[in-house]
């Protein structure tokens, strides 16, 4: 059994608790949009390591440098041509934007510090542990046109999923550069769309600095929303996504080091008595000794 956490607050724990009942067994989990993580420059340093990793690409083809997709893969004329592109493919506009995915994350730590005094309200909230198997086999069984992926963030270039994804941004490379040579620039223009979407999709909303390489991230990814909605938060309006988790997949509720543990546990059990859920989920406490 591997058990993912999502540490966050009492308060939001009831929020995803929302609209469950008999006929709607699941949490509403919000999945941010990667522009509005907590950290803004997140994102933008994974399109800088996506664009660093076309670039070895691009060096071992051999492209000219005035050539080179990376150069272009973020810029005005890039975007336009994208907007453009969704607009000729579908029945409503959609903007650069929607490109972005959004995101949850879990870790695969259940019980350090950093954790609850970074995203567990100091210590004083709770990590719900989901079965990550039971998860993706929920996933893989759905027919969503709001796809949801779950995957480890990368904290170096060294990973076998990472040199996957590197060897198919070669692979269309290729195909774009033997397509050019047929002289046909509509068909060029979508592939290297192919590829900076690859780029944006599969790898820059999983990059993670290696200064957080303690946080042991796994993230959950939404691409393609249904439904936009938007949360505030210091002072700006932040976009995210509605995801149902199914409770079947929450078999542990980690309660955390600075909350009244025995107060907290008998509330979360008539909680759940209450909501119908059972008694499949192991309430634990924190083994930190933190204060707060």
């Amino acid at each position: 059994m591997s058990l993912i956490y999502h540490f966050t607050s009492v308060d939001a724990f009831l929020g995803m608790l929302k609209d469950f009942s008999t006929e709607n067994k699941n949490l509403k989990m919000w999945a941010t949009s990667a522009m509005f993580l907590n950290d803004p420059s997140e994102y933008e340093y994974g399109k800088e390591v996506s664009r660093n990793l076309l670039r070895e690409v691009e060096d071992e083809l051999e492209i000219d440098e005035k050539e080179r997709l990376s150069n272009h893969m973020y810029s005005g004329e890039m975007k336009q041509f994208f907007t453009q592109l969704e607009k000729d493919s579908s029945s409503r506009p959609k903007a650069v934007y929607d490109s972005i995915p959004y995101v949850i994350s879990f870790s695969l730590e259940s019980d350090i510090l950093p954790m609850w005094t970074s995203y567990g309200k100091n210590g004083n909230g709770i990590a719900i542990g989901i079965n990550r198997e039971a998860l993706e086999q929920h996933l893989d069984s759905l027919d969503d046109n709001q796809p949801f992926t779950i995957r480890n963030c990368y904290y170096d270039c060294e990973s076998n999923e990472w040199q996957a994804i590197k060897n198919s941004i070669k692979y269309q490379y290729e195909l774009m550069l033997q397509i050019a040579n047929g002289g046909d620039e509509g068909i060029v223009l979508v592939k290297q769309i192919d590829i900076i979407r690859l780029l944006n999709n599969q790898l820059s909303p999983f990059i993670k600095h290696e200064g957080y390489r303690y946080e042991r991230e796994v993230r959950g990814k939404v691409y393609k929303a249904k439904e936009i909605k938007f949360r505030e938060s210091r002072g700006s309006l932040i976009p995210y996504v509605e995801v149902d988790i199914p409770i079947s997949c929450i078999e542990k509720i980690i309660i955390g080091p600075t909350a009244d543990a025995e107060r907290m546990r008998i509330s979360l059990e008539i909680l759940m008595r209450s909501r119908s859920i059972g008694g499949n989920i192991e309430i634990v406490s924190s083994e930190i000794p933190y204060r707060g």
